[in-house]
């Protein structure tokens, strides 16, 4: 395994803030009915396979760090705004 520099373990340590953010919004807005629930939760598992994927190519290539960081990021917002939009919409029906 290689040395991280300062700025590629900045990167896994952003990542894992990140990691909390999906299972936060989880258990905030969590809707009741079941069918929707199942919903939200396999768009939180796979807001965090795909941080988790992110911070393997960051550990896995130094050029690679900072594009994969920026895809975990992305894919973070991407899966928090899908999540609350269904959360939204289940609050709403």
């Amino acid at each position: 395994m290689r040395e991280l520099t300062l700025l590629e373990s900045g990167y896994l340590v952003g990542g894992l803030i990140l990691c909390l953010v999906l299972p936060l919004l989880m258990s905030f807005r969590a809707p009741q009915n079941g069918a929707t629930r199942r919903s939200c939760l396999q768009i939180v598992w796979s807001g965090q396979t795909l941080l988790a994927l992110s911070g393997l190519f960051v550990l896995a290539s130094a050029p690679l760090a900072p594009y994969a960081a920026a895809f975990g990021l992305m894919s973070c917002i991407v899966c928090a705004f899908l999540l609350l939009r269904q959360c939204q919409t289940a609050r709403a029906a």
